[in-house]
């Protein structure tokens, strides 16, 4: 009988995959650069603030910044050496930064300053946020939001399930693939911590079926977990979001402008799991992340550990650099990812994928008038109709494209995959949103 996959039940699409360029390249890790600029704001909340100068010498896992005055992370050297400058780089949305450079010189990187692990005997909720705030964990899978304050859910919100999303939906991408068939062991170990952090009786591991060998080793993993199990979804863009994550494995509809905690669940992502045990039972902080480098004009495809910090220049490098010069190149995934042109930008703790595309797969379509088919109707995963949306944008009517759902949009861009007219749908929606924002501000 065959097996019943898990899936959300309205829109949502079956994209082109490519992941078959680096499903099966295990993860490497890359060796420290010349020089890193590690920026002080890459995750939601509040930019973190320096605690060295330059001249200071640094060790892989050394403090370097972090802020207590408000939401939050802790920042740590990904290399060994000399913080060289406190500078502002441009990061990949444009937004110019604070970021603390260091100076790789001939210190052993293979000797990094670590924390005490916490005995199991001590692995209490209050000692597990302590430490994974110290290794300063956000989430991985891009949202970048300081985790510890994630594992502290409100007294009226108790949860009752911890979902681990496997799904990693994106074209190209096969970060969590390889983590879940490389670090199944660490993957279930930090579930298990999570779900006793949090108060959750039970525990799962959701995997997209395009993923079968990963999928076959955390079925094996799991028969060794108490209360912990992996899930088969369907293969299904946005099956990432975590609402649509929820209502695939639980059949639970999370409220409009509510957070998972409000049905009793928490979702954590792959690599942020693996943090938390290594930050645990290790006493690692975060200082590397796993990037997928891929596409068909890059020359030698790969799943890289690089320090945060390194520049998208230093990385493609690292993997052969591009086949040839007028190649796209996204940060990201190519459905939410952005577009860039400075390969000096620095990875960040929430960036996933570095993907080179050639000029004929990034082509360019001129836009057609909306042909009223319903394309962008059947596939939106928020029960929308992003083509009257869009309409509403581009008459700056914004009190109907609110009630039409702009807040409600999540960005997948499946809309605009599916619009035979080539519509600019997905950016016509983000550039409502943010004229939206800047009118709120404007009025308080």
């Amino acid at each position: 009988m065959a097996e019943t996959l898990k899936k959300f039940p309205i829109g949502g699409l079956h994209l082109p995959e490519e992941k078959n360029l680096t499903t099966d390249r295990r993860i490497e890790i890359m060796a420290a650069p010349a020089q890193v600029a590690i920026p002080l704001k890459q995750h939601a909340g509040v930019a973190s603030r320096p605690v060295l100068k330059p001249g200071d010498r640094v060790r892989r896992g050394t403090l370097i910044a972090m802020n207590d005055q408000g939401l939050s992370a802790r920042i740590h050297a990904s290399i060994s050496g000399v913080v060289s400058a406190i500078e502002s780089v441009p990061l990949q949305d444009g937004q110019m930064v604070e970021a603390v450079v260091i100076d790789h010189d001939d210190s052993d990187d293979s000797e990094p300053e670590l924390m005490q692990p916490i005995p199991e005997g001590e692995l209490n909720p209050d000692a597990v946020r302590t430490r994974v705030e110290e290794a300063g964990i956000v989430g991985l899978g891009g949202a970048g939001f300081p985790t510890h304050i994630k594992l502290k859910p409100a007294a009226d919100t108790p949860i009752d399930t911890v979902l681990i999303n496997g799904a990693e939906c994106e074209p190209y991408l096969t970060v969590d693939d390889r983590l879940m068939q490389e670090n199944a062991e660490q993957l279930f170990r930090g579930l298990d911590i999570i779900c006793r952090t949090v108060g959750a009786t039970q525990g799962m591991v959701a995997c997209e079926a395009n993923k079968p060998v990963a999928l076959e080793i955390l079925r094996d993993e799991a028969k060794k977990w108490i209360n912990l199990e992996a899930v088969a979804l369907d293969t299904r863009y946005p099956h990432g979001a975590e609402k649509h994550l929820i209502k695939a494995v639980l059949d639970r509809e999370v409220p409009k402008n509510a957070l998972p905690s409000r049905v009793g669940a928490l979702v954590n992502n792959v690599q942020t799991t693996i943090a938390i045990t290594r930050a645990v039972d290790r006493g690692e902080a975060l200082t590397h992340r796993v990037v997928t480098v891929s596409g068909h004009a890059v020359n030698r495809p790969a799943n890289v550990s690089v320090p945060i910090g390194a520049s998208m220049e230093d990385i493609l490098d690292w993997c052969g650099g591009p086949t040839q010069n007028d190649a796209h190149l996204i940060v990201g995934g190519p459905m939410t990812g952005i577009r860039i042109y400075d390969t000096g930008i620095p990875v960040v703790k929430a960036t996933s994928g570095i993907v080179l595309l050639t000029p004929k797969e990034a082509t360019e379509y001129q836009e057609l008038v909306c042909i009223r088919c319903g394309k962008c109707v059947e596939v939106c995963p928020m029960y929308l109709a992003p083509n009257n949306i869009v309409s509403y944008v581009r008459n700056d009517m914004y009190d109907e494209a609110i009630a039409a759902g702009l807040e409600d949009c999540i960005m997948c861009g499946a809309c605009a995959f599916a619009c035979p007219s080539r519509r600019g749908l997905l950016q016509t929606i983000k550039r409502g949103k943010a004229e939206l924002a800047n009118r709120r501000k404007s009025q308080s």
